[in-house]
Parts: C-alpha cells; structure tokens; sequence
C-alpha cells in the first residue's frame, strides 16, 4: 500500500484536526473555534456498509481499551499487531498480537439490525487468557452504536485489567462520542472522524476511609481526543489512520495511539485490515 504520510492528513482531515486541536486549547483556557469541521467544508453523512460498521466499531474497541491501559500501566512505547476481519454482515473479530491464546487478545463483535433508529455493536474478549503484553484483559464487556445515518458512533464498555506480578485487577469504564463526515477528494471517498474519549476507573466505597456514603463508583481519569480518516478500497487501495491523544490528566499529556493500516480491503461483503498500532509519547 501506498503510504499518506501519517502526520499530512489529506486537506480536508487538516481542517478537522484544527478543530480537534480548538478542543485541546479550550481546555487549556485558550480561545478555542466553535466551528465544527463539517460546517468549513462541503460534506455529507458516511455510507459505511454492515462489514465497515463492524470493522471501525472493533478497530474504536481495540484502541480505547488500550487506552485504558495507560492510566494504570504508564504509556510505555509498545507497538501491537492489529487484524481486524468480518466473517458476515453480522460478524466480525479483532486480533491484537495474533489472539487469544497465543500472547495476544481476540476481541469479538455482533451487529445487530438496523431498527430504525440506530445500530447497536456488540463487543465482548474470547474465551481463554487474553493478553496485552505482560498485562491481562480479564474482561471487555461493550455495548456500541452507530447512529440511524452513521453520523454518530457511541461506544461504552466495561474493562478488568490484570497486572499479573500482583494479581490485582483494575476495572474501567469507557464512554466515547464520535462525528463522522464524508467528503469525495479527487474522485476518492473519505470518511473522517472526530470525538472524545472518557475512561472511569472503579472505586468502592469500603477503602474510603471514615466515608461511609459514597457509593460504588467509576471516577473520571482520562480525558481523550480522536481524529481518524478512512479511504475506501473501492478498486484502488484503501487506508486508514488513527490518532488519539491524551487531553486530560495535563501532567500526562503527550501520550498518543497511533494506527496505521499497511492492507485494507472492503470488497466482496467483507472487511480486512491489517495494521500497527503505537503507543508512547
């Protein structure tokens, strides 16, 4: 595959990065644009297939669960092997690191019916020891939806991480709202993404020393941001990029993910994706 440079973005993904980054400085309390990036282009609402819903809905699933990773387990520099695949318009599975059962994890997806309304995506981790390196994914529990016309990707899920040296298990909660927009570029089809990412980390109240009215809670401790931007294979190559950026803890900004497709294909009622997947500073 011909490669688009990670950090040149076609035009139309630059603008969204700006207002990506108008997010960023707003928390920073710097003056940020209220102009979303659909209103400075020409762009219309993405016509992703059942194949491409599951595939990106997966490909969302892979990198925030390793974002959660990151509040406890530091963003140390790792890279992952991504494939992501459907077997049917209802089915699909992601494999980091080859799987499950292998020093990897397998995570699998269902869609359901179109009612009207909405899509719900349904992730869960396979059966087995799911691994992210040296870490455990206990469990990966997502309930996911795309909008009735794809212009809305919400994700929530419920993660348990292990760290294996300590048998501790550090559980999670991630809620993420995603925009996409669809622009043709010289003849090509683009979708792009931008959103924010919220993960929650789980308390009880019993080590709350003298607290004896907090509830059980899942605490806010992450504060992400997201910019994608997909080219359909549509008989010439297909691409796809992710960049998700840490906004909030400040004193951990600079940690990113990064995905990058290097085989994508969407033909013949599948989806197939081979990419890496970085994370660091």
């Amino acid at each position: 595959m011909s490669a688009l440079a990670f950090d040149n973005p076609p035009p139309v993904a630059n603008l969204a990065a700006a207002y990506l980054r108008g997010v960023f400085s707003a928390e920073y309390g710097l003056p940020s644009p209220a102009i979303a990036a659909t209103a400075a282009v020409k762009t219309t609402a993405p016509t992703f297939n059942r194949n491409e819903q599951i595939g990106l809905c997966l490909i969302e699933s892979t990198v925030s669960l390793l974002a959660a990773r990151t509040n406890d387990f530091q963003c140390n520099k790792a890279s992952y092997d991504l494939q992501v695949f459907t077997t049917d318009p209802n089915n699909g599975v992601a494999e980091i690191d080859y799987g499950v059962g292998v020093g990897g994890t397998t995570l699998n997806a269902r869609l359901g019916p179109n009612n009207g309304i909405g899509t719900r995506c349904k992730v869960d981790e396979a059966s087995g020891v799911n691994l992210l390196k040296t870490l455990q994914v206990a469990d990966y529990n997502g309930d996911h939806g795309w909008s009735r016309t794809n212009e809305i990707f919400n994700s929530d899920a419920y993660i348990s991480i292990v760290d294996r040296q300590t048998s501790s298990t550090n559980l999670y909660r991630e809620v993420d709202i995603k925009d996409f927009f669809k622009r043709v570029i010289n003849g090509r089809s683009w979708e792009f993404d931008v959103g924010l990412e919220d993960i929650k980390k789980f308390r009880d109240s019993a080590v709350i020393p003298g607290d004896s009215v907090s509830p059980n809670f899942y605490y806010p401790v992450q504060k992400w941001g997201e910019l994608s931007w997909y080219r359909h294979e549509n008989g010439g190559e297909g691409g796809l990029w992710v960049k998700k950026l840490l906004v909030i803890p400040r004193s951990a900004v600079g940690c990113k993910i990064e995905v990058e497709a290097y085989d994508l294909t969407n033909q013949s009622g599948e989806f197939e994706m081979a990419a890496t997947v970085k994370v660091g500073r």
